[in-house]
């Protein structure tokens, strides 16, 4: 069985990243395929966007050797809950590479890890144990800056042929053209980072309705506009 793992990073919080993270998972399911979604998140937002407890036991048992049972959001669709164990000692101190070893042999056609901001040691776990990940970032300077670190990462293990993503994309997010910053920022972003992919995700009410009801957005609004960008992303990752 071929496993898609992709990290989905910004330095930066607010900027869209658990929203794509929960999306693309749900576009990927939806095709068919066997998804979980490994929250690295303190705060457990994948896990309440997708309709499952926030509170369950989840990827912090998971790095620390116990028993997890992922939950089913919807058919085809797991989620481990993220939460405030993952800030403990134990796994801030972990191997970069350890959470790469759990998830590779999981049953599971892809792994969507959404990996939290502010946090360099959980969002590493996720950036190894991926072979791809979408850094996203909105128009804000300080978002764009995140995201540039987060491709310092990727860069220096590529460099290095150390274990992890060895492609990687940015996602404009939260995009409103009617504001002159969104409309120029894009063709901006292509000439500076001309090397890699490009995905622009517009402003959406689906999209975040989605995850205030606790929906996976292919069961919320299929035909929505947020749905068919997600499903580009989507079908970079496989391909």
């Amino acid at each position: 069985m071929t496993q898609h793992r992709i990290a989905v990073a910004a330095r930066k919080g607010g900027v869209g990243k658990t929203t794509i993270a929960c999306g693309v998972a749900s576009v990927l399911a939806k095709q068919g395929r066997k998804v979980l979604v490994v929250d690295l998140d303190p705060q457990s937002n994948a896990a309440y966007a997708l309709g499952v407890d926030p509170t369950a036991p989840g990827t912090a048992e998971l790095l620390m050797g116990n028993q997890t049972n992922p939950l089913e959001a919807t058919p085809g669709l797991y989620v481990l809950p993220g939460g405030p164990n993952l800030t403990n000692q134990t796994i801030q101190s972990l191997h970069p590479e350890d959470l790469a070893d759990l998830v590779k042999v999981m049953p599971y056609d892809a792994v969507v890890l959404d990996c939290p901001p502010g946090n360099e040691s959980l969002e590493r776990l996720g950036l190894v144990a991926a072979q791809a990940t979408l850094v996203v970032t909105n128009a804000h300077p300080f978002a764009i800056m995140g995201a540039n670190r987060v491709m310092g990462i990727l860069e220096s293990y590529r460099n290095r042929e150390r274990r992890g993503s060895q492609q990687w994309a940015l996602v404009l997010s939260q995009v409103d053209e009617r504001r002159a910053l969104d409309k120029e920022l894009p063709a901006q972003l292509v000439q500076r980072y001309s090397d890699i992919q490009h995905f622009t995700l517009h402003q959406d009410t689906n999209l975040s309705q989605a995850g205030a009801q606790q929906i996976p957005l292919m069961d919320y609004a299929p035909r929505s506009r947020s749905a068919e960008e997600l499903t580009a992303i989507a079908q970079w990752i496989i391909k």
